[in-house]
């Protein structure tokens, strides 16, 4: 059984991942982990909440992140686990798929990020040249 990370972001055309989801489904049985990857707040925004009530941010965020693909997979009939994780996208992402054997990461077609993406490399570039740094063979669609 295969592990798939998608790691969830703005601009994921969610039909394209449910239905290229489906596809590998319906082939061969996947286990789907859906990622929110969520910033850490600043020691000033620490001052002034509990870590509790920071938590609880986060976790509404993530949820609200992960609510299209889910409903999307839920239709589809895709089985997925949810994770949630704090710190730096890139990172975490690749951490995450070394440390749950995912032997691909699906992104999948995304809206431009124009200025970004020329300044600081597409997600997908960034990932790839961390996955090659640490040496993880792993594909990224």
């Amino acid at each position: 059984m295969a592990n798939i990370l998608v790691p969830v972001q703005r601009g994921h055309d969610v039909a394209w991942l449910a239905n290229y989801l489906q596809k590998i489904h319906l082939r061969e049985h996947i286990r789907v982990h859906l990622l929110s990857v969520q910033p850490r707040y600043t020691n000033l925004v620490n001052l002034f909440f509990s870590k509790k009530d920071l938590t609880m941010f986060r976790d509404e965020d993530a949820a609200k992140s992960l609510a299209p693909i889910q409903r999307a997979l839920d239709a589809a009939n895709v089985p997925y686990n949810l994770h949630i994780r704090t710190g730096d996208k890139v990172t975490e992402i690749v951490k995450f798929a070394k440390d749950y054997y995912c032997p691909q990461i699906v992104l999948g077609p995304t809206s431009n990020g124009g200025i970004l993406d020329v300044l600081f490399g597409t997600l997908n570039g960034r990932i790839e040249s961390q996955l090659r740094q640490s040496e993880k063979h792993c594909e990224v669609l």
